[in-house]
C-alpha cells in the first residue's frame, strides 16, 4: 500500500481514535459495561434470525438511527454503507457500484432478501432504493456458501421499513441540497408514507421523488459526465413501495412486498467530441438514450413456525429491470432482465443441535440491444445530439436456470463453545442463444452488408458444491472470538464471453462468413471458485463497541477482459486477497461519542507462476475513517471523514488517495424535525475512485480527461421530516 503525505494526519487520527479508545475501555472494570440491551438478531447468516453474538463470522449491523442520520445529511446509499462497514470500498458518487467491492471482491445485494443479482452483473444495485424507505441493513463480511452463486465478498441484506403498529400513522419528508455554485446544481426530495391496519394486516405505502441538478466541482466547474458507467447528474428518482404483514394465525404469517424504481437521467451536459478526440464538456446535449434503470420487485415471504416440528420460511419473487447506457462511439445500449426465485428453508432444534435445510431456484432471462446514432448528425454536433437509425443486437440473449440444496447446522458443545458447518450443491444451465457478432451487424445496418453466419449458441452446465465450516468462543457474555472457512462460487458474464467471432470480408452477395468464434461448444466459460479463511473478535459492552478479522481469500480463476472491446478474453489465472478490516466506537460520557474503523487489503493476481499486484481498474484500495459525535435530547452531530488510501499496480497504474469531511446533524423541533449536512466539509478537489478506475479501463478508447468524474464540491442539505 502507498500513502502520500497529505493522507498521513487522517490516518493518524484513525489509529490515535482506535487506540485511545481500546485503552480507556480495557482500563475500567468490565461489570461496570455489561450490556443492557437486546441481542441484536440478523438473517444474513444463516437464512434464519440468529444472534449476532452466535455468528462465527464478520456481521455488521446498521440500525435505522444511523441510517437517517446520513441520509439526512445529504449521503446516498452507497456512501452510507462505505461509511459504517469497513470493508466495503469508498463509493463511486455515481451511479455504479463497479469497483466497489466487499473485502475485495464482489458482493451479492439483496433487498428483503430478493437477491438483485443477474446473468448479467451491471453494478447499479446500491441505486435500488432510496434510503427513506429502509429500517436496518445486515452485512456478511466475506465468500459465504450460503448463497451461492455472487457473494465471494459479501452479502448486504437490505431490510424494509414495516408498519410496526396498527394505527394510522403518517411519514412526510422534504429535503433540498445545493453548493450554491450555480442556478441549476440545487437538489430536492419528497417523500411521504402511510402504514398502519389491524391486528391481523398491517400496510405500509411509501413514495419518494428525487430530483437532482448539476453537481459541481470544489472549483465550482460543472462535474465531467460520466459517459461509461453513468452518474447521477440531471437525474429523476422515483420509488413507489408498499408492504404487507398478515398474520393467518399465531404460528403462521405472509409478508408481501411491491416496488417500483425509475431513475433516469436527462442531462444538457455532454462530452464535446470531434474526430475521437475529447475536447470538452458542453451545454446542448440531446439523446434518445440516457443512462436509466426502471425496476419492478414483487415478493411474497410464507413463515410457519409449527410445520412438523420445523419453522417454514418460503419466498417466491419476480424482478425485472430495464436498464440503458449514453452514448458512447455513437451508439446506447439497452439491458433487459427478468428474474423468478423461489426460496425455501426449514429450521429444527435438536437439543444442542440447530439445523437450517432447504432448495433455493431461479430462473433469470437477459436481452439486449444497441440503438445506432445518425452519424452524420453525431459528427456535425460534435457528438452532442444522437438521433436513432437502427437497433441491432448488443449481446447474446442469454438463460441461467439454477438449483440449489443446502443444510447449515450448529452444535452447542458446551454453553461457551460452538461449532457450525455447511454445505451447498448448486446446479446451473446456461442456454446461449446463437448470435452475429455485434461489429459485423453495425457493419449490416450501416449498408456494408446484407447478411452473416451466426456464431453458435447452446447449453452449458456447471455443478458445484460449496462448504462451509466455523467454530465461536465466549470468551464473556459480550465478547467472543471465531475462526471461519467459507466458499463460495462466481460465473463470470456469460454475455460478454460467448458470441464473438473473426469473420471473412463480405463475399459479392455481401454474406459474412463466420471463420471462428467463442462459441458454446468449442469454449466452455470456466467458473470462478473461492476459498475464504477468517479469525475475529468482537465486543460490545454499554460504552465500547469493538470489532475486527483478520481475513484471506483465494480463487482459482479470475476475469481478464479485453481493453477494447470490454468483452471477456479468457478466465483464467488464480487471485488472491487478504487484509484486516475493524471498528471501533467509544461513549466517553453520555452526550460524546468517538470512533474510527478501517480496512486494509492486498489483492494480487498469479501470472507466469508470480504474484502481481491487481490491476488498479479492479482491485480495492485501503481505506480508514473517523469520526465524533454528539447527541443530547434535541440536537444530534456528527462530524466524519474518510480516507482512500493511494494504490498502484504492477503496470504502474495509480489511484490516487484523498480524504474527506463530512458534517450530519438534526434538531428535534416541538412539531417533527430538522435535518442538515455539510458533505465535503472543507471543499476537497478531487478524481473519485470511479472516475479514476475508468480512466484506467477505458485508457484505449478516448483521452484520461474524459473519464475525471471528480467528486462533488462542498454540498450543504436541509431537510424537514415530520411523523403523526
Amino acid at each position: 500500500m502507498n500513502v502520500k503525505k497529505g493522507n498521513y494526519p487522517l490516518t493518524l487520527v484513525a489509529m490515535a481514535v482506535a487506540v485511545a479508545t481500546t485503552s480507556v475501555a480495557m482500563s475500567v472494570q468490565a461489570e461496570e459495561y455489561t450490556s443492557t440491551t437486546e441481542e441484536t438478531m440478523v438473517v444474513v447468516s444463516s437464512r434464519t434470525p440468529k444472534a449476532i453474538s452466535e455468528i462465527p463470522g464478520t456481521v455488521w449491523f446498521v440500525d435505522s438511527e444511523q441510517i437517517e442520520q446520513e441520509y439526512r445529511g445529504g449521503k446516498t446509499l452507497g456512501e452510507i454503507l462505505s461509511a459504517t462497514i469497513p470493508s466495503l470500498d469508498v463509493s463511486s458518487g455515481a451511479r455504479t457500484n463497479y469497483g466497489q467491492n466487499l473485502r475485495g471482491r464482489a458482493m451479492l445485494v439483496m433487498i428483503d432478501g430478493v437477491s438483485l443479482q443477474s446473468s448479467r452483473p451491471i453494478s447499479r444495485q446500491l441505486d435500488a432504493i432510496d434510503p427513506f424507505n429502509i429500517e436496518r441493513i445486515e452485512v456478511l463480511s466475506g465468500a459465504t456458501s450460503i448463497y451461492g452463486a455472487g457473494a465471494t465478498g459479501g452479502v448486504i441484506n437490505i431490510i424494509t421499513k414495516k408498519a410496526d403498529s396498527d394505527e394510522l400513522q403518517f411519514e412526510s419528508y422534504v429535503s433540498g441540497s445545493s453548493g450554491f455554485n450555480s442556478g441549476d446544481d440545487f437538489d430536492y426530495k419528497l417523500a411521504q408514507s402511510i402504514s398502519g391496519g389491524t391486528e391481523k394486516v398491517k400496510a405500509r405505502v411509501s413514495a419518494v421523488y428525487t430530483e437532482t441538478q448539476g453537481y459541481y466541482d470544489a472549483n465550482g466547474d460543472i462535474v465531467t459526465p460520466d459517459i461509461s458507467q453513468g452518474s447521477l447528474q440531471y437525474n429523476e428518482t422515483i420509488d413507489l413501495q408498499s408492504t404487507v404483514d398478515v398474520a393467518i394465525s399465531d404460528t403462521k404469517n405472509i409478508n408481501l412486498l411491491a416496488q417500483y424504481y425509475d431513475s433516469q437521467q436527462d442531462s444538457p451536459y455532454g462530452l464535446y467530441i470531434k474526430n475521437n478526440q475529447f475536447i470538452d464538456v458542453r451545454e446542448g446535449f440531446e439523446s434518445d438514450r440516457q443512462h436509466g434503470t426502471e425496476r419492478i420487485m414483487l415478493s411474497a415471504a410464507y413463515s410457519d413456525s409449527e410445520v412438523l416440528g420445523h419453522q417454514l420460511v418460503v419466498e417466491a419473487s419476480y424482478r425485472k429491470e430495464d436498464q440503458t447506457y449514453t452514448p458512447y462511439y455513437q451508439s446506447a445500449s439497452q439491458q433487459t432482465t427478468d428474474v423468478i426465485s423461489l426460496k425455501t428453508a426449514l429450521a429444527k432444534s435438536f437439543g444442542k443441535v440447530n439445523l437450517v435445510y432447504g432448495v433455493d431456484a431461479y430462473m433469470d432471462k437477459f436481452d439486449s440491444n444497441q440503438a445506432l446514432f445518425d452519424p452524420t448528425i453525431a459528427n456535425n454536433s460534435g457528438n452532442l445530439v444522437n438521433k436513432t437509425y437502427a437497433k441491432v443486437g448488443r449481446y447474446p440473449g442469454v438463460e441461467v436456470g439454477s438449483v440449489a440444496g443446502f443444510i447449515q447446522a450448529d452444535i452447542n458443545i458446551t454453553d461457551d463453545w460452538s461449532i457450525e458447518g455447511g454445505y451447498r450443491y448448486q446446479y446451473m444451465n446456461n442456454k446461449i442463444d446463437d448470435f452475429v457478432d455485434y461489429k459485423i451487424q453495425k457493419k449490416i445496418a450501416a449498408g456494408n452488408g446484407v447478411s452473416a453466419d451466426a456464431v453458435p449458441g447452446g447449453e452449458t452446465d456447471y455443478t458445484v458444491g460449496l462448504f462451509n465450516l466455523g467454530t465461536i468462543y465466549k470468551l464473556t457474555p459480550e465478547s467472543q472470538i471465531w475462526a471461519n472457512f467459507s466458499q463460495g462460487f462466481d460465473l463470470a458474464d456469460p454475455a460478454k464471453y460467448y458470441g464473438q467471432g473473426s469473420y471473412s470480408a463480405a463475399d459479392a452477395n455481401g454474406h459474412y462468413t463466420l471463420q471462428n468464434s467463442i462459441n458454446v461448444a468449442g469454449s466452455k466459460m470456466s467458473g470462478i471458485k473461492t476459498n475464504s479463511y477468517e479469525v475475529g473478535f468482537r465486543t460490545d459492552q454499554s460504552a465500547l463497541s469493538f470489532q475486527t478479522a483478520a481475513y484471506f481469500s483465494q480463487s482459482d480463476n479470475s476475469v481478464k477482459y479485453n481493453k477494447k472491446t470490454l468483452l471477456i478474453e479468457d478466465v483464467d489465472n488464480e487471485k488472491r486477497v487478504y487484509g484486516a478490516e475493524a471498528l471501533v466506537s467509544y461513549w466517553v460520557m453520555d452526550n460524546l461519542q468517538i470512533g474510527a474503523s478501517g480496512h486494509y487489503v492486498i489483492s494480487e493476481l498469479q501470472t507466469d507462476g508470480k504474484w502481481d499486484d491487481l490491476s488498479a481498474g479492479e482491485a480495492s484500495t485501503s481505506k480508514a475513517n473517523s469520526w465524533v459525535g454528539w447527541y443530547e435530547s434535541d440536537l444530534a452531530l456528527k462530524v466524519q471523514s474518510q480516507t482512500m488510501f493511494d494504490y498502484k499496480d504492477s503496470s504502474d497504474n495509480e489511484l490516487s488517495g484523498y480524504t474527506v469531511f463530512d458534517l450530519v446533524g438534526s434538531y428535534e423541533l416541538p412539531v417533527g424535525s430538522l435535518g442538515f449536512g455539510i458533505q465535503n466539509l472543507f471543499n476537497k478537489d478531487y478524481t473519485t475512485a470511479w472516475g479514476q478506475r475508468a480512466q484506467i479501463l477505458y485508457s484505449s478508447h478516448y483521452d484520461a480527461a474524459a473519464y475525471d468524474y471528480k467528486g462533488r464540491g462542498r454540498t450543504y442539505t436541509l431537510n424537514y421530516q415530520v411523523t403523526y
